[in-house]
């Protein structure tokens, strides 16, 4: 193991167990222990997937900043998420309490340009998290996503998601994709 990747997978242990205490609160021995043992294998299980664009020769600056700067925006991408989240329960329950039941769904396929792994992962789980869209295939960076109506899928169609993902994992920000829907409404 390089000095380099040593430095930062301390670094991503340090972070994570400082947020583990953060939202613990607790400091007594048996819990410290907890969390060591959890940062511990959260940084042995993903070493491979935060691995900086340093690295891989297409930033500049330290391993150490890099990380620091994508755990800020991966805070604010969850923050944000939440909102989402909250915003298309609202926005499913109405349409679940209309006396009309106003749904309308359908597929829609889009192709991606994020190029890591746990970006693609992170996408395809927060668009299954949002109330009213569910991933039903991710093959090469095509998405498939089943909408319970058109407006759910609305953070894609505008590509909100893609673009902060790929501030989080250092990517250069791409035109939003194409996005087609598949068939009529189904």
């Amino acid at each position: 193991m390089t000095m380099q990747k040593a430095r930062r997978l301390a670094l991503q242990f340090t972070v994570l167990f400082a947020f583990w205490l953060i939202l613990s609160g607790k400091f007594e021995v048996k819990y410290l222990l907890f969390g060591v043992i959890s940062a511990a294998l959260v940084t042995f299980v993903t070493q491979d997937l935060l691995e900086s664009e340093h690295k891989r020769g297409k930033k500049k600056g330290s391993s150490a900043a890099w990380l620091l700067k994508a755990s800020w925006r991966f805070l604010c991408y969850f923050v944000w998420l939440l909102y989402s989240i909250v915003e298309a329960n609202l926005q499913v329950a109405y349409v679940v309490l209309h006396p009309k039941l106003p749904i309308a769904p359908g597929l829609l396929q889009f192709r991606t340009r994020l190029r890591s792994r746990a970006g693609h992962i992170l996408l395809a789980n927060s668009i299954t998290l949002t109330p009213g869209t569910i991933t039903v295939d991710l093959t090469d960076g095509t998405y498939l996503v089943h909408a319970l109506v058109p407006q759910a899928a609305a953070s894609l169609l505008d590509a909100k998601m893609q673009s902060k993902l790929e501030a989080i994992f250092g990517e250069p920000e791409e035109p939003r994709p194409e996005i087609h829907w598949v068939g009529e409404n189904l």
